[in-house]
């Protein structure tokens, strides 16, 4: 079966770390999608950084939509804006979080289900 969405119809929910932003689901289990997870992070200027951390068997695309980001993958550091496309192969460790003074967004692809997340200390 065939899965259309419409981003600005779908109710954004705030992620799980307070103060972090919003996320909206787009494809997932849920939809019917059995290896892939799509969804859009709005995070906010200000707000947490991400946690260090890395997927052992999941692949992960992040496409910078607007704002200005902090990319941070096996220690190296990247600044991510508007039209920005980032590959993340499984096991690279890294973190993602908003910079300047607009929200972040971003869309992420997961590939390969459940992205188990293991944070690092």
């Amino acid at each position: 079966m065939v899965t259309i969405v419409n981003i600005g119809t779908l109710k954004a929910v705030p992620m799980p770390e307070p103060g972090r932003g919003r996320h909206v689901a787009l494809i997932n289990p849920e939809t019917g999608a059995r290896s892939v997870d799509v969804h859009v992070n709005i995070l906010r200027p200000g707000g947490p950084d991400g946690r260090y951390h890395y997927h052992p068997a999941t692949e992960n695309v992040y496409i910078v939509l607007g704002g200005t980001g902090r990319f941070v993958a096996e220690g190296k550091e990247y600044t991510l804006s508007k039209d920005d496309v980032v590959f993340i192969p499984p096991n690279v460790r890294h973190s993602l979080s908003a910079r300047g003074d607009v929200d972040f967004t971003v869309v992420e692809i997961y590939s390969g289900l459940p992205a188990e997340m293991r944070t690092v200390d």
